[in-house]
């Protein structure tokens, strides 16, 4: 009898099945599921965090083994600086254009000139001032994207931020009124803020919104609290729908939902 055909013996397999099936009930099987804990090596951490004992994991995370590996990595900011300059304006190998490039803030009170990758082309210095700028636009990308745009049958040279807002300026001509989009930009405690519309006949401000979040009602807040002197009609989703109803048949061009 070969040594393969003496493994495959019914017989053998039973028995070697019943010795595994008694280890693993006494306990001295235990590799699969045993657990140890252990303390993160990197300086000022000493995290414990429980692994198997074949691991060789040292640190909690893969921060931690950064930290603790990469030291000879970290560059001190006046050094980044310099490497920054020395690659502004020159190129990829086999690629045309700068590596680096020279971008002006778009926050009219910064304006401060930064230095980042040519692809990038940010409008920011820092999420700070982006912030500043773009915090009072529709919150909702999907919102924003599917119905901003221009309108040609109100100005082809606006952009409206939503289809309420469109609809609102149709109600306006249709009415003969005067109106102004985004006219002025207000600057809150936080934040900036720029209404949606302006009616010169009522000195009114006009902003329309679905609904009233709380980031949109602190704004609400700050702006009224800031400038007192100044006259705001917020439109919410209640009062389009019935402007909806009243000026819908009438107005041409108007923007149903789907």
């Amino acid at each position: 009898m070969s040594r393969k055909d003496f493994y495959s013996q019914i017989s053998y397999r039973e028995k070697q099945s019943r010795i595994t099936k008694l280890n693993w009930a006494e306990g001295k099987f235990n590799f699969l599921y045993k657990k140890v804990n252990r303390v993160c090596k990197r300086p000022r951490c000493a995290k414990t965090f429980t692994t198997l004992p074949s691991d060789l994991k040292r640190y909690c995370s893969q921060s931690c083994s950064a930290t603790a590996n990469n030291t000879g990595r970290t560059l001190s900011l006046s050094a980044r600086k310099k490497i920054s300059l020395s690659l502004t304006g020159r190129t990829y190998p086999g690629r045309g254009g700068p590596t680096m490039k020279i971008f002006t803030c778009e926050n009219n009170d910064c304006q401060k000139k930064f230095s980042v990758e040519a692809w990038r082309h940010l409008k920011y210095c820092s999420n700070k001032c982006a912030m500043l700028i773009i915090g009072g636009r529709p919150t909702s990308p999907r919102a924003a994207r599917a119905k901003a745009g221009i309108r040609p049958d109100i100005d082809s040279k606006i952009y409206f931020y939503s289809r309420w807002e469109a609809n609102y300026a149709r109600i306006l001509n249709f009415l003969g009124s005067k109106w102004i989009h985004q006219p002025k930009r207000f600057r809150l405690k936080s934040q900036y803020y720029t209404p949606d519309f302006y009616l010169p006949e009522n000195k009114t401000y006009v902003e329309i919104k679905n609904f009233l979040s709380d980031y949109s009602k602190k704004r609400d807040m700050e702006f009224r609290e800031l400038y007192p002197e100044e006259k705001l009609i917020l439109i919410l989703k209640s009062d389009y729908q019935e402007l909806e109803k009243k000026y819908a048949p009438f107005v041409k061009g108007w923007e149903f939902s789907k």
